[in-house]
């Protein structure tokens, strides 16, 4: 993994592609997650893995018009 993304990861920013580095979890709402792909089922989703509850789960690449949050979608 380059330095870029590791830095931004201990910040708590996003990473390269505008994709969140530790979005919380839908399952356990823990934020030990990290990006396992960022073209997940589909080109619209990335796959994350969480750390804490050992759970794959998705997330929309783009923001809802409602909010300011990417979508996550469970597995």
């Amino acid at each position: 993994m380059n330095r870029l993304v590791d830095d931004t990861r201990r910040e708590g920013k996003e990473e390269l592609g505008g994709l969140p580095s530790a979005p919380a979890c839908p399952f356990c709402e823990g934020h030990e997650t990290e990006l396992m792909s960022a073209f997940g089922s589909h080109a619209s989703v990335a796959t994350y893995w969480c750390r804490s509850c050992r759970s794959p789960f998705e997330m929309l690449k783009w923001k809802s018009g409602g909010g300011d949050r990417p979508r996550t979608a469970r597995m």
